[in-house]
């Protein structure tokens, strides 16, 4: 509990004494009738808990940090298993004090009596929106009875947020887990990939991998084969695998509330053929290059713009664009072809929180962030489109922790040159003749 008490301490020190803070955990969803999703909890209430369960709530002071959460039930306990329950909070989650949940309404006009500012999620939960809207109203028209309450709200991403753009060093160890588990799964299933197999095939190996170790899908898995791989979020995953295709496999793992985000192409023969060889290499050469300008210093809208640049140059190379490559990129002629940024902040969600502008400009990158280095190019497959390309996707897509001069790729293992992917590919060809 260590890395969850240095949190709530860190998140402290920029309280006042006459602050308090609320936060409280996700809502159970129903997925039909009255079954319910699987519960994922909110990652703010987890960075600041490491609670997994439902229907709880946390609330900090300056001094203190109280936690609401269910009383043990038995019952509920023989259908959904083993609670926490209140008894036992204090020792193991390391918090001051545990309430029963069932009191966290009743108490909010004593949590805001005489508290100056009150941080909140407000916008997330209408019902207790209300409840602290109206409570603070009531508590400032007591004046003349010396009573009040906050009289202001700031929303508390204002400070939590910012807090998780930098990762500890055991955050980065866990990210580097979630990516070994992704890794594991890409490779398993470039090891599989074969000509009349269906896209959900190959999503079922993945899904397999991923609960082998005890984790999760980040996000619904990406099994893109041919021309699906030009649909950015191609999820439907049910077309035919056909023997000339390359495969787009984005495909992250979730666990301890934290995610990888990994993307990457490869053909199912042995060898990519020519179009698809110099499309690949194209892509490839930008993000390594976006990899090596990831440090200290440097901004996403940099990494991106310089992607943009290098992916528009292969474009005129192949003869896909015409003109110069200043003319094609200030007109965006690139956009047909490549339509998305390079990356976004990864952490405990798979596009996680944290301003990519500070102060009216683009943020400048630290050590100990963690981001997505994804450039692509995707060719329709109509007129416009060079026959040779028609219908060919390619995206590359890896997580980085800005470290110095030296990014962290994370997820390293998974082949990503050509001549990996070959061998990988035409090894498995050869074990099967």
């Amino acid at each position: 509990m260590e890395m969850y008490i240095a949190r709530r301490k860190s998140f402290q020190r920029n309280m006042e004494p006459g602050d308090v803070a609320i936060f409280q955990s996700a809502p159970s969803l129903i997925r039909s009738n009255d079954v319910h999703h699987r519960f994922r909890q909110d990652s703010d209430f987890y960075y600041l808990t490491g609670f997994g369960e439902e229907q709880s709530a946390l609330v900090l002071t300056k001094e203190n940090a109280i936690l609401y959460l269910r009383k043990r039930d038995p019952e509920r306990e023989t259908w959904n298993g083993p609670m926490l329950g209140v008894d036992r909070a204090v020792e193991a989650l390391a918090v001051d004090e545990a309430r029963d949940i069932t009191d966290f309404k009743k108490d909010i006009p004593d949590l805001l009596r005489k508290k100056d500012r009150l941080y909140y999620m407000y916008g997330r939960n209408p019902e207790l929106d209300l409840l602290i809207m109206s409570t603070c109203d009531q508590l400032m028209r007591r004046g003349r009875t010396g009573e009040f309450g906050p009289g202001q709200i700031l929303h508390a991403a204002s400070l939590l947020h910012e807090m998780r753009m930098i990762k500890s060093q055991e955050e980065i160890e866990l990210l580097r887990e979630c990516a070994q588990i992704a890794s594991d799964a890409h490779i398993a299933l470039m090891r599989s990939a074969k000509a009349g197999m269906h896209e959900y095939e190959l999503e079922g190996i993945i899904l397999d991998s991923f609960r082998r170790h005890n984790a999760v899908e980040g996000y619904p898995s990406i099994v893109a084969s041919g021309k699906n791989a030009c649909v950015l979020h191609h999820i439907e995953n049910n077309r035919r695998i056909e023997s000339n295709d390359l495969i787009l496999v984005d495909a992250g793992a979730e666990k301890h509330c934290l995610n990888s985000d990994v993307t990457r192409t490869f053909p199912v023969a042995d060898r990519f053929n020519g179009p698809q060889k110099d499309a690949y290499e194209i892509v490839l050469a930008a993000q390594l290059r976006a990899i090596e300008k990831t440090i200290p210093g440097a901004t996403l809208d940099e990494i991106h713009n310089a992607a943009v640049r290098d992916l528009t140059q292969g474009l005129i190379d192949l003869g896909v664009l015409s003109g110069t490559l200043d003319e094609n990129v200030e007109n965006k002629k690139y956009i047909r072809y490549y339509m998305h940024r390079t990356g976004h902040w990864l952490g405990m969600d798979v596009h996680d929180v944290g301003s990519y502008v500070k102060d009216g400009v683009p943020r400048k990158l630290e050590d100990g962030m963690v981001c997505t280095v994804e450039p692509g190019l995707y060719f329709p497959d109509d007129e416009q489109t060079p026959p040779a390309f028609r219908g060919i996707g390619i995206r590359i897509e890896d997580d980085v922790v800005v470290r110095g001069n030296n990014p962290l790729v994370l997820s390293e293992m998974i082949p990503k040159t050509i001549s990996a992917i070959e061998a990988l590919r035409g090894g498995i060809h050869a074990e099967r003749v």
